[in-house]
Order: C-alpha cells, then sequence, then structure tokens
C-alpha cells in the first residue's frame, strides 16, 4: 500500500504498474483505490472506477481484497489522503519456490521490509563505504 495526495489514481502510477507487468516482474491480482475525504470519511474504488481510458484492462477478481483487508489497510490513511492497495504475484518469488518445491523443499516464511526502511539502511551503509574509503 502506498498513499499519496487526496485525488484519482494519475496515468503515471498506472503506468508503472504496466511497466512491472509488462517486465515481467509480477502479475497484478488486485488493484484497489481507497481515499478519506477530509471530513475522514473512507471511499473505496475499484481500477475500473478510477480512469476514463477504455484501454486500462478490468481485473475480474472481487473479493481477492476483501473490504475487511482494505478497511485494516486504510486505517493508517490521514484524511485528506489516498491510497492504492496493490495485490501482486512475485513472479520470481513463484519460480523460486517452484524450484525449491521440486528440491524437496519449501518456503515457510515472507516478509517485506517497508521501502523508508531500505532507503535508510542502504544510505547509512553507502555513507560508510564511502567514508570508509
Amino acid at each position: 500500500m502506498t498513499t499519496f495526495e487526496y485525488g484519482p489514481i494519475g496515468p503515471a502510477i498506472l503506468r508503472a504498474i504496466d511497466d512491472l507487468v509488462a517486465a515481467g516482474t509480477v502479475n497484478v491480482l488486485d488493484l484497489v483505490y481507497a481515499r478519506r475525504s477530509p471530513e475522514g470519511e473512507l471511499e473505496v474504488l475499484e481500477l475500473s472506477d478510477t480512469t476514463d481510458d477504455g484501454g486500462v484492462p478490468t481485473l475480474d477478481l472481487a473479493g481477492l481484497a476483501g473490504i475487511d483487508d482494505i478497511e485494516e489497510l486504510a486505517a493508517n490513511v490521514a484524511p485528506g489522503t489516498s491510497a492504492a492497495i496493490l495485490v501482486v504475484e512475485l513472479l520470481w518469488a513463484k519460480a523460486f519456490a517452484s524450484a525449491l518445491y521440486d528440491a524437496g523443499g519449501a518456503v515457510i516464511a515472507r516478509e517485506s521490509i517497508p521501502a523508508p526502511i531500505v532507503n535508510a539502511f542502504l544510505t547509512a551503509n553507502v555513507d560508510d563505504e564511502e567514508d570508509a574509503s
């Protein structure tokens, strides 16, 4: 989930998602747009509700991102902001899990690290490596 100012999903966001699909990085399973009005009311929209572009493929997977999940994720969306909730299948992980299974193993857990934490870690380590040189 990512948050941004209140308003519709812009074409740049849809293009970025399309680029990930075209590169074979992910399969999009669901995309839901949640926005909280300045008064605090939550509105949930499907991708097809957010665009006027007839060329955008519709995702007919109702219920994959259920309303309970959406409400839980959107609980931290501040008034006057929006969030895109993207459910994806990581294709590299699918291939990796298949190889593990074929070798008699299994994936037992998966953890996602938020981008700000990764960026802070990389910044600290790059700075440390540059200082050591």
